[in-house]
């Protein structure tokens, strides 16, 4: 056979062995690629960002009590927390998904006696109560990463203020609250405190009442403050 016919025929045959070997070496490298990784352990900083894990959900129980005044109230001489949790005692629950910097949730807060009103009739200061609910929708932002975040929240909701002993005087309107607080997150329980001013616009038409008998009641086109203290307990999920 001629040197040259031989030449030929062997580059034939060894580009037919490397074509028949691309296949196999294809099925080689995808087998390879497609062993199952290792799962990814959370960062410690993912982990420091979210308090201990990625439990973002929670569910909140909390009790505090009403001031019946706004935030500054709480730093005069005559404010106790023992009277204000004995005299406005609130109860209520949040529920929440907090991913560092924000946070958002919702809020039901009940107070039996949480706002009390004075009123000079003829000399005689006359007090009357209100029964108080709270359901509210706040957004937070929250201060540093980690178990421990201080926050800062404001929000809106609904306000009832129901006035006892006035044959069900009462009213039900848009109003506003903003405070601040702290969570500590330990695994799945976050312990909690909180400080909110509830802020309520109030007129007499809202309470379908004389405007005489509403400015003796204090209601008369009044802002209404309510700070709130509340110590709560959280489970996350």
């Amino acid at each position: 056979m001629p040197a040259k016919r031989l030449f030929f025929l062997s580059i034939a045959s060894s580009c037919a062995l490397l074509v028949a070997a691309v296949p196999a070496v294809a099925q080689s490298a995808s087998e390879s690629t497609s062993v199952t990784a290792a799962p990814q352990t959370p960062q410690p900083q993912d982990q420091l960002a979210t308090g201990g894990g990625s439990h973002n959900g929670e569910v909140s129980f909390f009790v505090g009590g009403l001031v019946g005044g706004d935030l500054v109230g709480l730093l005069d001489d005559g404010f106790s927390l023992s009277s204000t949790l004995n005299n406005g005692r609130t109860y209520g629950g949040r529920v929440g998904y907090y991913s560092f910097p924000l946070g958002a949730e919702g809020s039901f807060a009940y107070s039996k006696s949480g706002l009390g009103l004075s009123a000079d009739l003829e000399e005689v200061t006359v007090k009357i109560g209100a029964r108080v609910m709270y359901l509210e929708a706040n957004g937070l932002l929250i201060l540093i990463p980690g178990p421990v975040q201080p926050f800062l929240t404001a929000g809106g909701g609904l306000h009832s203020y129901e006035f006892l002993d006035l044959a069900g005087l009462g009213v039900t309107k848009w109003g506003w609250n903003f405070g601040g607080g702290l969570k500590i997150n330990i695994k799945r329980v976050s312990l909690r405190v909180d400080v909110r001013d509830h802020i309520t616009q109030v007129s007499a038409a809202d309470l379908n009442i004389d405007e005489e008998l509403a400015a003796l009641l204090g209601a008369s086109e009044q802002t209404l403050h309510n700070a709130e203290i509340s110590f709560g307990v959280g489970f996350r999920f």
